[in-house]
């Protein structure tokens, strides 16, 4: 399996990074986040939009899905094939209420939309866990290999599923809450129930990302933060 962080920025403009994103790669491609870029950077890693099977979202706030609608028009356009959209509850509202908006969309678009907790896509299995933020929302574990977020704060539940890596927001930095959002003290609180081997952290604001260094000597675990276009295979 591939993993290639297609977006890893936040919703203000910060080197040049795209929206959430993430390209997982197996025997059938698929997004975890559509957020505001990643077609662009999917084009950029080589990527065609009717070679993508599915798009996992983990809550629907612009910078996860802004470009769902985009990378769905493209595929009409293109003539693609009928896409799956897996989500939180509220997807399904969500894909109508963009159709009401656009109605000139309607009947042309070809995707169905499922927000079960647990599914496949191709050979990989998924399975969603609660997360915790400012609205419904949720994280994957990919094939039991890779844990991927969203955007939530670090909770024992999440940090001990049994995996190899986890792929963490750490939107916030020192001194401040971790309500919907982490800090470095939020996750590093909860490192003793992790079970993976490596961290790759995402969705860093730009006060964040000033203090990367100190931030990850002060984790004490195997921590890297992700940039757009990186890719590992597991």
């Amino acid at each position: 399996m591939k993993v290639t962080f297609l977006g890893t920025g936040v919703s203000v403009p910060f080197e040049n990074r795209a929206q959430s994103s993430i390209l997982i790669e197996d025997d059938v491609k698929l997004l975890i986040d559509a957020g505001i870029g990643a077609m662009l950077r999917l084009e950029q890693a080589k990527v065609d939009v009717c070679e993508v099977d599915a798009i996992c979202i983990t809550h629907h706030h612009l910078d996860h899905n802004g470009d769902l609608l985009n990378i769905l028009k493209a595929m009409w356009l293109r003539d693609c094939k009928e896409i799956s959209i897996f989500g939180p509850p509220g997807t399904k509202f969500f894909m109508e209420s963009i159709l009401e908006a656009y109605s000139y969309l309607r009947n042309k678009l070809k995707f169905k939309v499922f927000e079960e907790e647990e599914f496949k896509v191709g050979s990989i299995k998924f399975k969603a866990i609660k997360t915790l933020h400012s609205i419904e929302s949720r994280g994957y574990v990919v094939d039991g290999v890779v844990a991927i977020s969203g955007d939530t704060r670090a909770f024992k539940d999440f940090m001990e599923v049994d995996c190899e890596v986890i792929v963490h927001e750490l939107s916030l930095p020192f001194g401040y809450k971790a309500d919907h959002h982490t800090t470095p003290e939020n996750l590093k609180e909860n490192l003793r129930f992790c079970k993976a081997k490596k961290i790759y952290l995402t969705h860093l604001y730009p006060q964040t990302h000033a203090l990367k260094e100190k931030i990850l000597e002060f984790l004490e675990f195997d921590a890297k933060i992700a940039n757009d276009l990186e890719s590992f295979k597991i």
